[in-house]
């Protein structure tokens, strides 16, 4: 009897939520979220490969733009710096890892064609990798000439780097996904 109950009570509480607009997106993205940081924490963190390849990676494209651009500039392990100025640390959470995992849940969360969804994501990865670049040789320019301001830069620098391009690409993302769905009559 009380599983009949149960049954019923799961039953309304199903209904109910498909009422709500966009609730599969927001059951998906949760869900995505979720098995990301358990998979994270279990198996990437520990490791520490992931993390450490994309942070000496994003390390050694900066200084070779930043050397590029005429600046005496070296590294050691993790560390990137101009002589005579603060050293730089490209740790595990200044390597956009987790960026490129959210923004790719979303892509993946909002419904589109499979095919569009791995172009929008591979693109944004990319361009999010290379923003994080351009992010890191500014931390470095930041000792050199505003100093007093780094870690007021450093707080902030997501939002003048990643969010708006993030926010703008999952906007066109909805823009192209919400076609194809009208097109394929899924609406």
């Amino acid at each position: 009897m009380w599983l009949y109950s149960l049954n019923n009570i799961l039953t309304a509480i199903i209904n109910q939520i498909r009422r709500i607009p966009f609730s599969g997106f927001f059951i998906r993205a949760f869900s995505f979220y979720v098995l990301w940081q358990i998979f994270y924490d279990l198996l990437l963190l520990p490791n520490g490969k992931t993390d450490d390849y994309l942070s000496i990676s994003v390390l050694n494209h900066a200084k070779k733009f930043l050397t590029i651009l005429g600046w005496e500039i070296h590294s050691t392990g993790k560390l990137l710096y101009i002589n005579g100025y603060r050293s730089v640390e490209i740790l595990s959470s200044c390597n956009a890892l987790n960026i490129m995992v959210i923004y790719s849940g979303f892509i993946i969360s909002y419904r589109g064609e499979i095919l569009n969804q791995v172009k929008y994501i591979l693109i944004g990865i990319s361009i999010i990798y290379v923003l994080n670049v351009v992010r890191i040789m500014s931390f470095s320019l930041a000792t050199v000439y505003f100093q007093q301001y780094w870690d007021l830069f450093h707080e902030f620098s997501p939002f003048i780097f990643f969010y708006p391009f993030i926010l703008w690409l999952w906007y066109r993302w909805t823009l192209v996904s919400k076609k194809e769905i009208t097109f394929l009559g899924l609406s």
